[in-house]
């Protein structure tokens, strides 16, 4: 046994010993294998052993400490678990022998957790399940879950949606108090439109898709003196929906309507988006009404709003007015052709003027997921964009434009925001602007005017290696991003941008009408602070991770049959493992690895390029490939090249073909 002496001096030994040890705080990063990572707050990296990675899930704050091993890389020991954020998960319940699991799809955690017997319920192995975590594992490496609920089997039909939506935590049943306020809605209506003035006269149509029932905006159009008057009528929720009600609460929660494929979660109950506050053809509704002047050069002029009601006339599909303004008078009702040509001919002087002073969007085409019994998919049929889609987009586009420009004049309001650039990314964009405009190098590349005009510069080039420096500096772009404080947009190229067009869809729309009505009526303005704006932009962010995630899945499935097919391909990643390729035909991007021993190559970072001999592989080149593989468990498409040859390459231009000679 060890004496006081002793034991002081040991106690004394380890105070020595730790005081030489660096010690730093992180986040936990997994990986595909047993091992991990911490991301120490000072951006350097650290090893984590699979002893150590046991200790911890990914996404946990520690302290560790660190040694430095072979060519100075650094490894951590747990010291301290700081906070878990990780107390539920989604997985398949698995059983070994007598043991018991949820294999977590928790993307960095490649263990099982086990289920305790009283922690099970009635779920049955083979199934897929929601759990809570009732254990950490820092003290022994030992975690446990409990069954919050069953999701489904695996052969059920639908489970994709099911999983996604239980991963993802997204609300699909509104409470009992939002139900039972969205009831007394309609006889509410009446009532309001009866106090308002009836605009219906102006000849308000819809343009929609030909499902579409939440349909939230109507458009008319009339002559002006030089140019137009561009009527939007907006459905009007804000007014029969009061802030901090149990509907309110609902819709922020929510913050937007969420589409899945073959599936909505609605922002607001079906009753309310599809038929109360939904323009229907022949139904009067209140709505906001905006009155924007338009010059025969397409410049936004002026414009006016009122809180009013209207009737729409007519439900027109995109492919109705398509087929009218390339000629079929009979596609839609005589009593629209008047406003459907003023409508096209005021897009196109919009779009001609947004070229000139702003920014374009890349045009590209949709995909619709035709879904089988099983909502698995069919088949996917390829959607190019149509002229009547250009043509209420033009119209969205002023309208949002205008009440940006209202709500930063009276500083209140939830703007859609875009700040350009990502900051840890601007090393990387002035090494490469130095190379191709070296004017830009020294400017503040954040500001709007300069943005602009770097963009319009890099555009207006016509050589293939111009047009590569505007992709790869695309690709450092920061998302877009809500926020209660007006800025710029860059990626429109606008001062000021915040959407009121889509108000029983996105929640932000919803509270820039409240703003709007309030300041109409000369009342102190609602605020929206920024906590709430986090949380607003946090469940969105969430909605597009399950919308992404359950295509992935889908799409897995769906080229299961369809590996050995061929495809032409656009390139839309570059990075030092292969490049990542979208497939024209159906959407889905696949990654095409590069195996560097058996046919070397090399890689531009600054450029996003990759040379394989005589081969050259950037981005949005055309490439042809063939679906080698499928991992539908880790929702993984690998791709390989076909052959290469100039004269088998699909769809080259010939500056495409040229920045492939090497």
């Amino acid at each position: 046994m060890l004496n006081a002496d002793a034991l002081k001096q040991l106690t004394q030994l380890k105070t020595e010993i730790r005081s030489t040890k660096e010690f730093a705080e992180g986040r936990v990063r997994g990986s595909s294998g047993k091992f991990g990572f911490v991301v120490l707050d000072d951006g350097r990296e650290a090893f984590l052993p699979p002893a150590e990675m046991d200790r911890v899930f990914p996404g946990d704050r520690v302290r560790v400490s660190l040694s430095e091993e072979e060519q100075g890389k650094l490894s951590a020991e747990l010291d301290q678990l700081i906070a878990s954020d990780l107390t539920y998960m989604v997985g398949q319940y698995i059983q070994r022998g007598q043991g018991h699991f949820i294999q977590p799809s928790e993307q960095g955690l490649s263990r099982w957790i086990f289920l305790p017997p009283k922690a099970r319920g009635k779920a049955q192995p083979g199934e897929f399940i929601a759990c809570s975590i009732t254990r950490h594992p820092f003290k022994d490496g030992k975690s446990q879950a409990k069954v919050e609920s069953v999701i489904g089997k695996p052969d059920m039909a639908g489970i994709e949606h099911a999983f996604i939506v239980a991963q993802h935590r997204l609300p699909k049943r509104f409470s009992q108090a939002a139900l039972e306020q969205a009831a007394t809605i309609p006889e509410k209506l009446e009532a309001l439109c009866a106090e308002r003035k009836d605009l219906s006269e102006l000849g308000f149509v819809t343009i929609d898709a030909e499902t579409t029932r939440d349909m939230d905006d109507a458009l008319a159009v009339t002559q002006a003196e030089d140019g137009w008057i561009l009527h939007i009528a907006v459905a009007d929720p804000s007014s029969l929906i009061e802030p901090g009600s149990p509907l309110d609460k609902e819709a922020h929660q929510r913050a937007n309507s969420v589409y899945l494929a073959g599936e909505t979660l609605p922002m607001l109950p079906a009753s309310l988006c599809e038929n109360s506050f939904s323009l229907l053809a022949g139904e009067l509704r209140p709505a906001l009404v905006l009155h924007i002047t338009i010059g025969g050069d397409g410049a936004l002029n002026g414009f006016e709003y009122e809180f009013a009601a209207i009737r729409s006339r007519h439900k027109l599909s995109y492919n109705q007015v398509a087929r009218f303004i390339e000629g079929d008078d009979s596609a839609v009702p005589a009593d629209q052709h008047q406003s459907l040509r003023l409508l096209d001919a005021l897009s196109k002087a919009r779009a001609g003027y947004r070229a000139g002073h702003s920014l374009m969007m890349e045009d590209r085409p949709d995909y619709d997921l035709i879904l089988n019994e099983q909502r698995k998919i069919e088949r996917i049929e390829k959607l190019e964009r149509t002229v009547a889609q250009r043509m209420v987009e033009e119209a969205m586009l002023a309208t949002n434009i205008c009440a940006g420009q209202k709500l930063a004049e009276l500083n209140a309001g939830c703007f859609s925001i875009h700040l350009g650039f990502r900051d840890e990314r601007m090393a990387e964009i002035r090494a490469l602007l130095k190379d191709t405009l070296p004017t830009y190098v020294e400017q503040d590349l954040h500001q709007l005017d300069v943005y602009l005009k770097l963009v319009k510069e890099l555009e207006a080039h016509d050589d293939a290696e111009m047009k590569n420096v505007l992709a790869v500096l695309k690709r450092m772009l920061r998302p877009g991003e809500l926020s209660n404080k007006a800025a710029p947009h860059l990626g429109l190229g606008l001062a000021h941008y915040a959407t009121v067009t889509s108000p029983i869809r996105k929640f932000n729309d919803l509270h820039n009408h409240r703003v709007l009505r309030t300041a109409q009526a000369g009342n102190p303005l609602p605020s929206f602070n920024d906590q709430q704006s986090e949380i607003l932009q946090q469940q969105v962010a969430t909605g597009r991770q399950a919308d992404r995630a359950l295509q992935q899945w889908l799409y897995c499935q769906y080229l299961e049959s369809k590996i050995g097919e061929t495809f032409t391909g656009t390139i839309t990643l570059v990075n030092g493992a292969g490049i990542g390729v979208r497939m024209e035909e159906n959407g889905i991007n696949g990654f095409v690895r590069f195996n560097g021993k058996k046919n070397p190559f090399e890689f531009d970072g600054k450029r996003l390029r990759i040379t394989r001999g005589e081969e050259r592989f950037q981005l949005d080149q055309k490439v042809p490939v063939k679906v080698s593989a499928v991992d539908i468990d880790k929702r993984r498409i690998a791709l390989e090249l076909v052959a290469d040859t100039q004269e088998e390459r699909l769809d080259s231009t010939p500056e495409q073909a040229d920045s492939t000679a090497g």
